[in-house]
C-alpha cells in the first residue's frame, strides 16, 4: 500500500507506516478506508484507531486499548526497524479524539438513529458489533448470577441425593465437586474451572444424574442439553459421561436417562446456519431445562453471545473448562475473563457465589513431576520449570534443547515416534482397527505450528520415512495407505464425522476403509466417503485440546515467534497422562512461559468491577 494507493481515501495515507511494519492488512485498512468515506471529518488518529480495532478480533481481541497497545503488538524481527519508527499518537490526545469523533459513539450514550461504526468506553475502542457482543454477555451473566431457584433449593431431600452420588459432607475436606453439582442445581448460573485431572467429566456425569433424580422424585422428566465447541469435544464428553455412568452404579432409571443424552457441538444445538444466524435466539429459546457446556475456554465471544441469547432464562447454564487452556481461536477470552481473579486468589464479586474452582488432582500422584512442571507453567515460573526438566528422575519429563536443527535427541525421538508408527501399521494390515487406534493414541508428537523444522509436516514426512523402511507400502508417495491415521479437519454431518475426529486406514473384509471410534465399537467408512482430513502422526497443540495421551512429544520454534505462550505450554504438557518430552531451547521455553496471552477485553472489568 502507498498513499496513492488507488481507491482509497487520501486520509489513509496515515496507516502507510503501519502497513509497512507488518501491523495492518488489507481488510483492516479497508474499514479504515470505509470510514473515512461514510463519515466526514474523522481525525487521522481516530482512522488509526478504527484499523487496529479491525485488526484487533483476528488476533483474538475484543478491541484495542490505545495507552497498551503500542506495547502489545508482537513483530518478526525482521519488521523491527519500521515498527520501532512508527507514529503512534499520545494516548491521552488519542483517547479525547475518540470521544469527540462523529464516527465513534461512547459507551455511556444512547444509540442514535444512526449506528456508528465504533464504540469508546474510555479505555477501550470497538468495533460497534464487538462491544455489542460483549455487553450482551456481560449483562445476561450478571443478570442470571446470584439467581437462587435452579433446578431445585437447597433442602434435606437435596442434600441426601448429593451423598448418593459425591458421598456425605466432610467438614476437614470439603468436596468441590460437591459444592459444583449443588451450585448448579440451586442456581441460574454455575461456572465450574479446575485443570486437568481435577474430575470435570466426574463433576458433570454426577451433576446430571442428581438432577435427574430431583426431576423423578417429582415424577417429571428434565430436559438436558450437552454441548461442546467441537464435535470430537462433544463426542469425548459423551463417552466419558457415559463410561462415569457405568462406574458410578447409578439407580436403572437414572442411568437410563443419562444414556438418553448425547452430546452435541454448540454450532448444531443452536442450528447455526452458513449465513451465520442461529435457529435458536430469545426469540425461538432453547428448550432444555440445563445446557452444560464442556470445553468453555475455547468458545469465542460472539459464539457465547449467541448461546446466552439462546438458553431461556428460567434455564440453568453450566459452563465448564480450564481457564488456564488455550482460548478460541476466534476473538475473545470468555472463560477466562468470567473467572477472573478468582482463579488464582479468594474474590469477591455479583458473580462470585456462582463459581466453583476444582483444584484437587486426581490423575496424577501427589508426586506427579507432570502436575509439578504444569504448575510452574501455569504460575509463570520459568526457573521452576527449567529446574524440573533438567533434574527430573521419575522419568516422566524429557527435555531435548534443540533447535531442530542439528540432529542428536531429534533423532532419537523421530525412530520412537516411529517405532510406536510400526505397531500401528501392523495393527491396520491385521484388521484390529481397535488395537490400531489404541497405538496411535499412545504417543503423539504435538507441534507449536505446522511449518518449520519442527513443525507438524516435518515430523509426519519424517516418521513416514522411517516407517516405510519396515514397511514399503507406506512410502513412495501413497497417499490412503492402509495404517495411516488420519484426523477430521472440517464437520461432516451426513457421515456424523468432525472437525476432530480421528480415523485409521485399516485392511477390511472387503478392502481398504477407514476406522472410526464409535459409541457401539468400530464404526467404517469408504475412503471415497471423506472429505478434509490430515495424516495424524502429529499434530498441532491447538488441534490436542481436550484430549488425553499415555506420551506425548512437545515441540516449540525459537523465539521471537509470537507463538509462544504460557497458555500454548501448558495446554501441551497437561495432555500427557505419563510422560512428556520437550523438544525446544531453553530461551523458547522461558519465552512462552513468560509470555501470558493477554487479549483486549472489557468483560472480566464489568463482571469483576
Amino acid at each position: 500500500m502507498s498513499a496513492s494507493a488507488p481507491l482509497l481515501h487520501p486520509d489513509t495515507a496515515v496507516l502507510v507506516p503501519f502497513v509497512d511494519a507488518g501491523v495492518l492488512d488489507a481488510s483492516a485498512v479497508h474499514v479504515a478506508d470505509a470510514i473515512a468515506r461514510s463519515v466526514g471529518g474523522v481525525e487521522p488518529e481516530v482512522l488509526i484507531g478504527a484499523a487496529l480495532a479491525a485488526r484487533a478480533p483476528r488476533f483474538g481481541h475484543i478491541c484495542v486499548v490505545p495507552a497498551e497497545v503500542a506495547g502489545s503488538i508482537v513483530i518478526d524481527d525482521a519488521l523491527l526497524p519500521a515498527f520501532d519508527t512508527l507514529p503512534w499518537p499520545d494516548p491521552s490526545h488519542w483517547a479525547a479524539l475518540l470521544a469527540a469523533s462523529p464516527a465513534v459513539r461512547c459507551s455511556d450514550q444512547r444509540p442514535g438513529d444512526v449506528t456508528l461504526p465504533l464504540v469508546w468506553d474510555g479505555a477501550r475502542l470497538y468495533l460497534e458489533r464487538y462491544w455489542r457482543f460483549e455487553q450482551n454477555v456481560a449483562d445476561d451473566l450478571l443478570r442470571r448470577a446470584g439467581t437462587v431457584g435452579g433446578l431445585t433449593t437447597p433442602s434435606a431431600e437435596l442434600d441426601t441425593i448429593l451423598d448418593a452420588f459425591f458421598g456425605p459432607v466432610d467438614p476437614l475436606s470439603p468436596d468441590r465437586q460437591r459444592a459444583a453439582a449443588q451450585c448448579a442445581l440451586t442456581r441460574r448460573l454455575a461456572v465450574v474451572a479446575g485443570g486437568p485431572g481435577t474430575g470435570k467429566t466426574r463433576t458433570i456425569a454426577r451433576l446430571l444424574a442428581a438432577a435427574h433424580q430431583v426431576a423423578l422424585a417429582r415424577g417429571q422428566t428434565l430436559d438436558v442439553a450437552l454441548a461442546a465447541p467441537t464435535g470430537k469435544a462433544s463426542a469425548r464428553m459423551t463417552e466419558a459421561v457415559h463410561s462415569e455412568i457405568e462406574m458410578a452404579g447409578l439407580p436403572e432409571d437414572v442411568a437410563d436417562a443419562l444414556h438418553g443424552t448425547a452430546a452435541t457441538t454448540l454450532h448444531r444445538l443452536l442450528g447455526l446456519r452458513r449465513s451465520g444466524k442461529p435457529r435458536h435466539d430469545r426469540f425461538n429459546p432453547l428448550p432444555h431445562d440445563m445446557v452444560v457446556v464442556d470445553e468453555t475456554s475455547m468458545v469465542s465471544l460472539p459464539l457465547m453471545a449467541r448461546l446466552l441469547d439462546a438458553v431461556r432464562p428460567d434455564a440453568t447454564l453450566v459452563l465448564v473448562g480450564d481457564p488456564f487452556q488455550l482460548m478460541s481461536v476466534e476473538a475473545g477470552a470468555v472463560l477466562g475473563d468470567i473467572v477472573g481473579p478468582a482463579a488464582t486468589e479468594a474474590a469477591e464479586g455479583p458473580i462470585s457465589a456462582d463459581f466453583v474452582l476444582l483444584e484437587r488432582v486426581h490423575r496424577f500422584g501427589s508426586d506427579s513431576a507432570i502436575a509439578a512442571l504444569a504448575d510452574a507453567i501455569r504460575t509463570g515460573d520459568a526457573d521452576r520449570a527449567v529446574d524440573l526438566l533438567r533434574h527430573d528422575t521419575t522419568n516422566q519429563l524429557g527435555w531435548v534443547d534443540d533447535d531442530g536443527t542439528n540432529g542428536g535427541g531429534i533423532d532419537r525421538l523421530h525412530r520412537e515416534a516411529a517405532a510406536t508408527a510400526v505397531k500401528v501399521v501392523g495393527a491396520a494390515h491385521a484388521g484390529d482397527a481397535e488395537a490400531g487406534l489404541r497405538l496411535a493414541s499412545d504417543l503423539k508428537v504435538l507441534c507449536a505450528t505446522r511449518l518449520g523444522p519442527l513443525g507438524v509436516y516435518r515430523w509426519s514426512d519424517r516418521i513416514e520415512a522411517l516407517v516405510a523402511r519396515q514397511a514399503p507400502e507406506v512410502g513412495n508417495g501413497r497417499h490412503w495407505y492402509v495404517g495411516r491415521p488420519i484426523i477430521v479437519t472440517s464437520n461432516d454431518y451426513l457421515n456424523r464425522l468432525f472437525n476432530g475426529d480421528i480415523g485409521l486406514v485399516v485392511a477390511g473384509d472387503n478392502g481398504t476403509v477407514v476406522a472410526f471410534p464409535d459409541p457401539s465399537g468400530i464404526r467404517e467408512l469408504a475412503i471415497s466417503q471423506l472429505g478434509d482430513v490430515e495424516t495424524w502422526w502429529a499434530m498441532t497443540i491447538h488441534k490436542s485440546q481436550g484430549s488425553e495421551f499415555r506420551r506425548v512429544i512437545v515441540t516449540l520454534p525459537p523465539p521471537p515467534s509470537p507463538i509462544l505462550t504460557r497458555e500454548l505450554l501448558y495446554t501441551a504438557v497437561t495432555r500427557a497422562k505419563e510422560q512428556v518430552t520437550l523438544v525446544a531451547t531453553e530461551s523458547s521455553l522461558r519465552t512462552a512461559i513468560g509470555r501470558p496471552v493477554a487479549r483486549a477485553s472489557g468483560l472480566g472489568p464489568k463482571l469483576w468491577p
